[in-house]
């Protein structure tokens, strides 16, 4: 009579396990890496999001002043300027800068107002922009954002005329 010696494997080989184990930390590790990778790209939006609402809000709040004191440095400074625009506290780092330049004239001369860590200047003051008909508004926005704190700028364009205001 004859044996057949049959061998069934009982249990996995050592290499094989450890094969299984690799692939199985590679999946979790490229899981985790991209979760990680969304949780930036969130953040990211978000303050993206903050500060488009920033500007968006600013910018309202000179739609509805009149000319003298869209055009008067001092107001912008003691009424728009003096204090954080609100949501202004999620990004880090933030600073403001407002120009207001002649729109359609050959008058020379720019108004530009700073506000960094809590505190607003002017740096530029043009007296004659309440004698012209429109003013481009440049609002700037600065902020260290994620990943790797690199510094974002955000910016909104608007011309606005004695009466009215139309985005660029």
């Amino acid at each position: 009579m004859r044996r057949h010696l049959t061998t069934e494997p009982t249990a996995f080989a050592l290499i094989e396990c450890t094969i299984a184990t690799a692939i199985s930390a590679m999946f979790l590790g490229s899981l985790f890496l991209m979760n990680s990778s969304a949780m930036d790209t969130i953040q990211m939006a978000r303050e993206s999001a903050c500060a488009s609402q920033i500007l968006q809000q600013r910018i309202e709040a000179m739609r509805i002043a009149n000319w003298h004191q869209v055009t008067d440095a001092n107001w912008l400074l003691a009424n728009l300027l003096n204090a954080d625009a609100p949501g202004a506290n999620q990004l880090k780092n933030m600073s403001e800068t407002l120009m207001l330049v002649p729109y359609g004239s050959t008058t020379v001369g720019n108004t530009q107002l700073n506000r960094a860590n809590g505190t607003a200047n002017i740096v530029a003051n043009n007296s004659a922009l309440l004698g012209e008909n429109a003013v481009k508004i440049i609002w700037t926005v600065n902020y260290t954002a994620a990943p790797n704190d690199r510094i974002i700028s955000r910016q909104i364009v608007v011309i606005l005329a004695k009466g009215g205001v139309a985005k660029w």
